[in-house]
């Protein structure tokens, strides 16, 4: 028989079964409905203490808990909690939740059975206290390599919020509860998933790991190379899971529950083709044999179900050891659970029995039955070792304290004699002298007797040298907690004690060194106090020494930003100024204690850090901008200090030279207001002085020197003559400034007429003035009198400048008469008397016309004129110009006389020979065409065929190349 403390389960849908008469005894009288995760405990002797599916705890009168409800667990999670006394107390139990969701955080709340009449209920302030934020739903509890503590194991992510689970993480419970600082995790790549569910088992003697993980097994899906069955080796004095490997199985099946047999040496498999648990399927159970080569690849068919018969499907299950030392098998949805009544066989030696154990009626097995913390099934004893001569503590099983049962003990010191045996359940010994001891154990229980052995090594006890207290510097933040090293405390308290033969540890209390719990690590964040060193052998678990120091983190002065301490130069204008140097250090120290921070002066930041040459204020700078150091340190501790550094400067002392009145003279408005362009002044005003200058200008001087209202540089003035006042400041310190008046004027605009605009002959030589009396004149021909002679048209202006300076101008536009010009002269022709000429001409006139050059009219039309050749004479009435235009009137004559006696023998159109290519056709009265004639020859000769015409009318028709014609007629006399 194993441990009473897994007597009762609790599982499925309200089954339970009672161990404590050595056989199983189904029951319904429990409370928990769950479809997976479940735990139950009962106390040393098998009575129940409680149950829980990781949401409620019911008590041993089945009544939830006062404070049971709302633990992060979930009945759906594969293993959804597990129970573990505190070690060396009877009255406190601590559960271990694993909750489901997006995240599935590993939490632990703490039973206190002394609470509710006890009957036992949830320490509110120990309740839900998270371990780790997101793991998988895998769990278990082994007991560590001093059979004292546990070893609490999950696997979950190594990155957080991944949601790739690739890592173990062991928390260790030791009597004085959690020791996070023992903590340790293992890196498993190999097995990397994204899966949650299924068990994770360690096997009852503490050294390997069995871990499912549910979907089919595919691994070339990198991230899923983790589904299937993995063995693993587990260190019980570290913590590590190591060294993976796959157990392999058919294709096509899921792994989810697991199993050790009592002796470690075999592990069986819980596979189903559906391993979502919601639908029945197909089901195989394996056996590897981890003592066997190869045994990975060569499991053993211990049950399968048959594939051609519905009627067996059933979902996936858990496998646990139970005290009858058989292993039960969860049988989904029905009222069995099957049983491998022999597992530490090989094979069909197993006995498996697949309708193993018929539960209550009315009562389902389902997915999950309840783990248990491996020490339940090696009854066995804890020891603090001591060291020599000092007392080691033993303490049995708790096995021991249950009716009927007996101890008896032997230290293996047979050197002490009677001493060397005890029946005390928890008796003590002194080993005089340091070495190895075998120390045995004999429980004798109403159910059978256990024995059990570990080896004691006794060492010499340890010693201290002083410690010196630790007197430090706070770090940057200031709040009284800083990081320490404390490799040298732990060396100089060593001494010359081997150090691979002995640990040295610093705790925060007495109670935590002396059970060396919550050991700070170097460059742990500590604050100012006591703290403990505790020398402890790497041999023995229990011989230490302690010993304390002090631990005195000083504050670090913060030194404020400074700002540079600025003086206006004397008149002097040295750069050289006596500084209050107090005051920049005030304002550094801001609202630090004077009284526990001092401050001293420097020239230089390496004489600061050493606190070497001090100056002292006042100061007399050496330079115009000189950078000055103020070390600021905790007068309790001088090398807890910070150095800020800030400048002098010695602001030169402006001076606005002589400026001269500033006149403007006035606009064409000649309303006496201008514009004043006052920022043309600052070149002059700040005259290349140093510093960062500003000018302003202000309407009076109480302005200028409060540096109020300042005036617009382009600036208005609001009479002809008025005083405004200039402010010069260096800019880098306002009260270096300077004040003086400036005069403003505005002049009068003069005024100057020219000659009125005039017109005259193209060759006429004209005179322009301008009114004199003014200091200069500038024509734009280049001359400087005030009158000019001029031949050219144009417009002429004149600038001139009165004694003010002021200008003003005027123009005068001259224009030559226009050349005259003929248009065009038209004729009327082709009569004798009542032929015309009409002449057109442009220019500027008037004009007058004549065709004789001496009797002129003022109409340009002539009238009445015979036929002939003339010329028309204009001329402009300015007498500028005269010009002519021939013209000719063509007229026909009314008869001819071919007699050949010298006077009109040919017929001939009258200055035709101004046509030449005129066409000049002679017809008779009957229209017939007797003669073309030539214009440029003598005419006709009253001739046809040879042979002279008869006197009488003949007809012509005249067509000029310009389109015109004339016809008419003539007479032939002869």
């Amino acid at each position: 028989m194993s441990q009473n403390q897994a007597d009762w389960w609790f599982f499925g849908s309200n089954a339970g079964i009672d161990f404590n008469t050595g056989v199983p005894v189904p029951n319904n009288i429990g409370q928990l409905n769950t479809i997976e995760g479940c735990s139950a405990i009962s106390d040393a002797c098998g009575s129940l203490l409680f149950y829980t599916d990781g949401s409620s705890i019911w008590d041993r009168n089945h009544l939830v808990m006062p404070n049971g409800n709302g633990l992060f667990g979930n009945p759906s999670s594969t293993q959804s909690a597990i129970v573990i006394p505190l070690p060396n107390n009877p009255d406190l139990y601590y559960v271990f939740s694993i909750s489901i969701g997006a995240t599935t955080g590993l939490y632990y709340s703490v039973v206190d059975m002394n609470l509710n009449n006890g009957t036992g209920d949830v320490i509110v302030t120990q309740k839900n206290i998270n371990l780790l934020a997101n793991s998988t739903e895998k769990l278990f509890a082994a007991v560590a390599a001093n059979g004292q503590d546990a070893w609490i194991v999950t696997y979950a992510e190594s990155i957080p919020g991944s949601l790739s689970f690739n890592q173990f993480y062991a928390f260790k419970l030791t009597p004085n509860g959690m020791d996070l600082s023992a903590s340790v995790n293992s890196l498993s790549q190999a097995t990397r998933t994204t899966d949650k569910r299924g068990y994770l088992k360690v096997s009852p003697d503490g050294s390997k790991v069995a871990m499912m993980t549910q979907l089919y097994v595919d691994t070339s899906i990198p991230d899923e190379s983790g589904v299937g069955a993995w063995l693993f080796d587990f260190d019980n004095r570290t913590g590590f899971v190591n060294n993976p490997v796959r157990m392999n199985f058919p294709a096509g099946y899921q792994a989810y529950g697991t199993e050790f047999s009592l002796d470690s040496r075999l592990v069986y498999v819980d596979l189903n083709t559906l391993g979502s648990g919601l639908v029945a399927a197909e089901r195989l159970l394996l056996q590897y044999n981890t003592t066997t080569p190869n045994f990975e690849n060569n499991p053993i068919v211990i049950y399968q179900s048959d594939s051609a018969d519905a009627t067996d499907d059933v979902a996936r299950g858990a496998l646990q050891i139970a005290p009858d030392n058989k292993i039960y098998y969860s049988r989904d949805e029905q009222e069995w659970l099957a049983v491998i009544n022999n597992p530490n066989n090989i094979g069909a030696l197993c006995n498996f029995q697949y309708n193993g154990l018929s539960l209550t009626p009315g009562t389902n097995s389902n997915e999950g039955l309840p783990p248990f913390y491996n020490a339940f099934f090696n009854p066995s004893f804890s020891v603090n070792e001591g060291c020599s001569n000092t007392t080691t503590q033993f303490i049995a099983d708790e096995i021991a304290t249950c009716p009927n049962s007996s101890v008896s003990w032997d230290f293996g010191d047979v050197a002490s004699g009677a001493a060397n045996s005890s029946t005390l359940i928890n008796p003590t010994h002194i080993y005089t002298n340091a070495g190895t001891y075998t120390v045995n154990l004999v429980l004798t229980t109403p159910t059978g007797i256990f024995n059990s052995s570990r080896i004691v090594q006794i060492v010499d006890t340890p010693y201290t040298n002083t410690v010196n207290n630790i007197s430090i510097c706070d770090d940057s933040s200031n709040d009284g907690i800083a990081p320490i090293d404390f490799t040298a405390t732990r060396i100089n308290a060593l001494g010359v004690q081997n150090p691979n033969n002995f640990e040295v540890t610093i705790h925060s209390s007495l109670q935590d060194a002396v059970t060396d719990f919550n050991s700070i690590a170097d460059n742990d964040q500590v604050a100012s106090g006591t703290y403990f060193l505790r020398i402890d052998s790497r041999l023995s678990n229990g011989c230490f020494v302690t010993t304390s120091f002090d631990v005195i983190i000083h504050a670090l002065p913060v030194a404020l930003m400074v700002d540079d301490l600025i003086l206006c130069d004397d008149f002097s204008n040295d750069g050289i100024e006596s500084f209050d140097l107090d005051l920049a250090a005030i304002q550094g120290l801001g609202t630090q204690d004077p009284v526990l921070v001092n401050y001293s002066f420097y020239r230089f930041q390496n004489e600061a850090d050493v606190r070497q040459n001090p100056i002292s204020s006042p100061y007399d700078n050496t330079m115009a901008q000189e950078e000055i150091f103020i070390r600021y340190e905790n007068v309790n501790n001088t090398t807890c200090y910070e150095v800020v550094s800030f400048h002098l400067h010695v602001i030169a002392q402006p001076l606005i030279p002589v400026i001269n009145d500033v006149s403007i003279c006035d606009d064409e408005s000649r309303d006496l207001v201008e514009v004043f362009d006052l920022n043309s002044l600052i070149t002059s005003i700040q005259n290349t002085q140093p510093g960062n200058l500003i000018t302003t200008f202000h309407s009076s001087q109480q302005d200028a020197e409060l540096d109020d209202n300042p005036l617009n540089t382009s600036y208005t003035n609001t009479m002809n003559q008025e005083v405004i006042w200039i402010r010069l400041e260096n800019n880098d310190l306002a009260i270096c400034y300077d004040v003086q008046p400036l005069r403003l004027e505005v002049f009068p605009k003069p005024i100057v007429t020219t000659t009125a605009d005039f017109s005259k002959c193209i060759n006429e030589e004209g005179i322009i003035e301008a009114t004199p009396g003014f200091d200069t004149y500038l024509w734009d021909t280049g001359a400087t009198t005030s009158s000019i002679r001029i031949t050219d048209e144009g417009t002429y202006t004149v600038l001139i400048t009165d004694q003010n300076g002021c200008e003003d101008s005027s123009s005068t536009t001259v224009t030559n008469f226009q050349t005259t010009q003929i248009v065009a002269v038209e004729v009327e022709q082709f009569t004798l008397r009542s032929n015309r000429i009409e002449v057109s001409v442009i220019g500027d006139g008037p004009f007058e016309y004549s065709i004789d050059n001496f009797i002129f009219q003022e109409s340009n039309v002539f009238t009445d004129l015979l036929p002939g050749y003339y010329t028309v004479y204009i001329r402009d009435v300015n007498g500028c110009d005269l010009v002519t235009a021939p013209a000719t009137i063509i007229a026909a004559p009314p008869y001819f006389t071919p007699n050949e006696d010298g006077f009109h023998d040919y017929w001939q159109v009258t200055a035709i020979e101004t046509e030449p290519n005129a066409q000049i056709y002679i017809f008779d009265r009957f229209g017939k065409l007797l003669k073309q004639i030539s214009p440029l020859g003598p005419g006709w000769d009253g001739m046809y065929q040879g042979n002279p015409m008869p006197s009488t009318d003949y007809w012509y028709l005249v067509e000029l190349i310009d389109g015109r014609s004339f016809k008419g007629h003539f007479s032939l006399k002869r």
